[in-house]
C-alpha cells in the first residue's frame, strides 16, 4: 500500500510540469495566432513599398540600376517580382507573402528543434531510479491519458517560432515582407535542410541547402560566409561518421562527403547567382550594378550610424530579459565558451554569430536587421532552456538527492531560472506582444489616401511618366505604386539628391550625389513633370519641414520659377504603425506652370545641372 501511494504521489508531481508545458504551448500558440487575425488587414507601407515599386518598374520596362538608382542587389527585386506574381500587387497579398514567410520559418523550426539527433545530444540529468520512474510515468498517463504530452523539443520549437511571429509583428506595419526578412528565413531554411541532409544522409537536401543559401547571397552577399561554415561543419560530420561508423579510410571517407554532399550544394548554390546574372544581362545594366560598388552603396552603408552599444541593444531589445537570464543559465552551467560535441548547435552559434555581425555592421539598429540573428538565437535559447528544465524534472524523478555540491547548486539555480524564463516568454512577452499589435492603428493612413486623392483631381492615370517624387519611403512611391503611375525619372531617392546632414562635405562634393544630380536635372530640364511632389522629410537622418530643399539651392529655385505650389498637406492627427507614435510626412504638390512647359532655358535652369 504504501509503494502504490509513492507512486500516486509521483504522478501527481509529474502533472505539474505536464501542466506548465501545455500551459506554455497554449499561451504562446494563441498569442502567435492572434498576431495573424490581428494583421491581415495591414497596409503595404514604408521600405518594402519603395522595393515593391521598383519591381513594378522593372516589369513596366525600366532597367534595374541603369534607369532606377538603387543599392538593393538583383535577388531583392527578383524576389518581390515572383511574390507579385504569385500572390498578386495590393496589400492582403503582400500580407499572405508575409504570412507565407512565417509559415516557413515556423516549419524550418520545428525541423531543427524536433528531431531525434537533438533529443540525444541532451544533457539529461540521470534517473537514479529507473523503476520508480517507470511506475511514476504509467500512474500519469493512467490517471491523465487525456492530457496530451508535449515534448521538449517540441516546446522549443513553438518557442521559437511564436516568439519569432510575434516579434516581427510588434516591429510594426513597415516591416512586412522586408528582404532581410526573407534572406533570414532563407538562411534558417536552408540550415534546418542541412540538418536533414546529415541526418539521413541526403544529397538532395544539401543540395536544397545550396539552393536556399544561393538565393540569400542574391539579397545579401554578406550571407555567403556563414553559408559556407555551416556547410564545413556539416561536411566534417559526415566525415567523422563514414570514419567511426562506416569505418571508412579518411580519403574515402572525404571522396564520399565531397562528391555526394559539397559538390551537390556548391552546384546548386550557384542557380540563383546565374539567374541574378542572366537577369542583368538581359536588361544590359551588369555595368551600373558594378558601378554601384563604387558609388551608391558605400554611400547608402555611411548613413545613419548609431553606437555600438546601441546597435547591441536594439538587436536583441524585445528579448533582452530571455537573452540575459540565458547567458546567467550558461555561466551557472559553466558553458559561456562552450562549444558542444553536437555540431547542430555549433551551426546555430555560426549563425548568431553571423546575425550580431550583421547587424554591427550595417550599424543603423533598424528593426529587420536583427531577423538573421533572432531566427538562429530564438532556437539556441529554446533548447537550452527546455533541456534545462527536462533535467530538472528527471532529477526530481529521481532518489532523494544528498547534501548538493557548489556544482549542483549552480545547476539547480540555472534550471529555476530556465523554468522563469520560459514563463516569461510565455505568459509576458507573448500575450503583451499581441496586445501590443492589436493597438496599432493600421486604418490611419492619411498621407496615402490624401495625396492619392490630390493627384486624381490633377488627371489621375494621366500623369504616368509626368510625374516625379521626392521621397524615398515617406510614401510618395507608394501612391504612384496603388495609382499604376510612372515617374519622370528614375530617381527613387531623396537622399541621392540632398545627402545626408552626417556628411563630411558638402553635397556636390560627393561624386555619387553629383552623378545622381546630372542625370536628374537633365531628365527633368528635357520634360519638365507636370507634378513634382516634395515631402517633408529626408532619409534617413532628416532634416523635416522641407529642409532639405536648402541643401540644394538651384533646384528649389527651379521649383519656383516654373512651379506653382499648388498643395501643401500636413497631418493633423500622429500615427502609430509601431511601438511609437509618430508624426507623418508632410508633402507639397508643385504643378508645372501653362507658360513653362516649352520654355527655353533660362539661367536658374542651367544652375540646376551646374555645380
Amino acid at each position: 500500500m504504501p509503494k502504490r501511494l509513492d507512486d500516486i504521489s509521483g504522478a501527481r508531481s509529474s502533472l505539474t510540469p505536464r501542466l506548465f508545458r501545455a500551459a506554455l504551448a497554449t499561451s504562446l500558440t494563441l498569442s502567435a495566432l492572434l498576431f495573424f487575425l490581428w494583421s491581415w488587414r495591414w497596409p503595404l507601407v514604408g521600405d518594402a513599398s519603395l522595393i515593391h515599386y521598383i519591381g513594378f518598374l522593372i516589369q513596366r520596362g525600366w532597367a534595374p540600376y541603369r534607369d532606377l538608382g538603387d543599392m538593393n542587389m538583383p535577388g531583392s527585386f527578383l524576389i518581390e517580382i515572383a511574390a507579385m506574381h504569385i500572390f498578386g500587387m495590393g496589400d492582403l497579398a503582400w500580407r499572405l507573402f508575409d504570412f507565407t514567410l512565417l509559415a516557413i520559418a515556423s516549419a524550418s523550426f520545428f525541423i531543427i528543434c524536433s528531431t531525434p539527433a537533438n533529443r540525444a545530444s541532451t544533457n539529461r540529468v540521470p534517473v537514479a531510479c529507473p523503476e520508480r520512474s517507470r511506475r511514476v510515468r504509467e500512474a500519469t498517463v493512467g490517471s491523465f491519458s487525456r492530457l496530451p504530452a508535449i515534448s521538449p523539443s517540441f516546446l522549443a520549437a513553438l518557442f521559437s517560432a511564436s516568439l519569432f511571429i510575434l516579434i516581427h509583428g510588434r516591429d510594426g506595419l513597415a516591416e512586412g515582407g522586408q528582404r532581410d526578412l526573407t534572406m533570414a528565413v532563407l538562411l534558417l531554411t536552408a540550415t534546418a535542410f542541412l540538418f536533414v541532409a546529415v541526418r539521413k544522409d541526403s544529397k538532395w537536401s544539401a543540395a536544397t541547402f545550396g539552393l536556399l543559401s544561393g538565393i540569400a547571397f542574391t539579397i545579401k552577399p554578406t550571407a555567403l560566409p556563414l553559408s559556407l561554415a555551416q556547410l564545413l561543419l556539416a561536411a566534417n560530420a559526415l566525415r567523422r561518421f563514414r570514419i567511426d561508423f562506416l569505418h571508412l579510410g579518411r580519403k574515402n571517407a572525404n571522396r564520399s562527403v565531397l562528391i555526394h554532399y559539397i559538390a551537390p550544394a556548391a552546384a546548386a548554390g550557384l542557380i540563383a547567382p546565374t539567374i541574378a546574372l542572366i537577369f542583368l544581362l538581359r536588361e544590359h545594366a551588369l555595368a551600373a550594378f558594378l558601378a554601384g560598388f563604387r558609388g551608391i552603396i558605400p554611400y547608402y552603408a555611411s548613413l545613419g550610424h548609431r553606437s555600438v552599444g546601441f546597435v547591441l541593444l536594439h538587436s536583441i531589445s524585445p528579448l533582452l530579459p530571455i537573452v540575459i537570464a540565458w547567458l546567467i543559465v550558461l555561466v551557472l552551467q559553466r558553458k559561456i565558451f562552450y562549444w558542444s560535441r553536437n555540431w547542430e548547435r555549433n551551426a546555430l552559434l555560426i549563425g548568431v554569430l553571423f546575425g550580431l555581425l550583421n547587424c554591427i555592421a550595417q550599424q543603423r539598429a533598424l528593426p529587420y536587421y536583427r531577423y538573421p540573428l533572432l531566427v538562429f538565437l530564438l532556437p539556441l535559447m529554446a533548447l537550452h532552456f527546455v533541456r534545462t528544465f527536462d533535467a530538472q524534472l528527471t532529477t526530481e524523478l529521481g532518489a532523494p538527492s544528498q547534501t548538493a555540491s557548489p556544482s549542483e547548486m549552480g545547476s539547480r539555480a540555472a534550471q529555476t531560472l530556465a523554468v522563469l524564463t520560459l514563463a516569461y516568454a510565455a505568459f509576458v512577452l507573448a500575450p503583451q506582444s499581441a496586445i501590443l499589435i492589436h493597438r496599432y492603428r493600421w486604418r490611419e493612413t492619411d498621407f496615402i489616401t490624401s495625396l492619392q486623392q490630390n493627384l486624381n483631381s490633377l488627371g489621375g492615370p494621366a500623369l504616368s511618366g509626368h510625374i516625379q517624387c521626392i521621397d524615398s519611403i515617406s510614401g510618395c512611391g507608394n501612391v504612384l505604386y496603388r495609382m499604376r503611375l510612372e515617374p519622370a525619372t528614375g530617381v527613387l531617392s531623396d537622399f541621392l539628391l540632398f545627402g545626408s546632414v552626417s556628411d563630411n562635405q558638402p553635397p556636390e562634393s560627393i561624386s555619387i550625389l553629383r552623378d545622381t544630380r546630372a542625370q536628374f536635372s537633365t531628365a527633368i530640364l528635357a520634360h519638365p513633370p507636370q507634378v513634382i511632389i516634395v515631402t517633408s522629410h529626408l532619409h534617413i537622418d532628416g532634416p523635416d519641414n522641407f529642409e532639405k530643399l536648402a541643401r540644394w539651392p538651384a533646384f528649389a529655385s527651379f521649383l519656383a520659377d516654373r512651379y506653382t505650389l499648388h498643395t501643401e498637406w500636413s497631418p493633423n492627427r500622429t500615427a502609430r504603425w509601431w511601438s511609437r507614435e509618430e508624426t507623418p510626412a508632410s508633402y507639397r504638390i508643385y504643378v508645372l506652370r501653362p507658360n513653362a512647359a516649352g520654355a527655353p532655358r533660362s539661367q536658374s535652369d542651367r544652375g540646376v545641372s551646374l555645380y
